[in-house]
């Protein structure tokens, strides 16, 4: 064996989780402020998750004259839903 596998065999033990509960904070679509998932976007238009994903593509985007209103955060895409608002009102 190395001396290194006999040396120092204690391991620091990792510390044990603490219990933290959340608050949980009721909120509706219609009240909730700042960015939406297409999740959550999808629910309040009422049409599948996959049509808004659909329309957030890049294929999509060159070919509507008016695309949906994306904020891209890196991989992930979120909603603004009073710019959404005015994009549903010019269809």
């Amino acid at each position: 064996m190395h001396k290194f596998c006999t040396q120092g065999t204690e391991m620091a033990q990792p510390a044990k989780p603490q219990n933290v509960t959340l608050p949980v904070v009721e909120t509706s679509p219609e009240t909730s402020p700042g960015l939406l998932t297409p999740a959550e976007l999808a629910a309040r238009l009422r049409v599948a998750e996959s049509w808004v994903r659909e329309k957030t593509r890049k294929r999509s985007r060159l070919r509507d004259a008016d695309p949906l209103p994306v904020v891209r955060l890196g991989k992930y895409v979120r909603f603004n839903w009073g710019e959404v608002e005015k994009w549903v009102a010019r269809q």
